[in-house]
């Protein structure tokens, strides 16, 4: 996966991905249209260490169709503590 193509993001809600299940706090590899939706409803931040200074919102995008790539899961979520 390119890094032109695709964002590493960090979840901070649980939501649906490839029609799987996916923890708040995993890190995944998505598409950058993706990318920019999860961002601008909140759902996900960007993580590494070359964030884009740009806005990560827009007014206007694409959906993205079923021919994205798939997205990939990089590392799982921490494990939830009980108290």
């Amino acid at each position: 996966m390119s890094d032109k193509t695709h964002k590493k993001l960090k979840l901070t809600r649980s939501l649906i991905l490839n029609r799987d299940h996916a923890e708040a706090g995993s890190i995944h590899h998505v598409p950058n249209a993706l990318a920019q939706r999860l961002i601008g409803e909140g759902s996900a931040v960007q993580d590494g260490e070359e964030q884009d200074d740009a806005p990560t919102t827009v007014n206007r995008m694409e959906s993205p169709s079923n021919r994205d790539p798939e997205t990939k899961q990089l590392a799982p979520a921490p494990p939830k503590v009980k108290r």
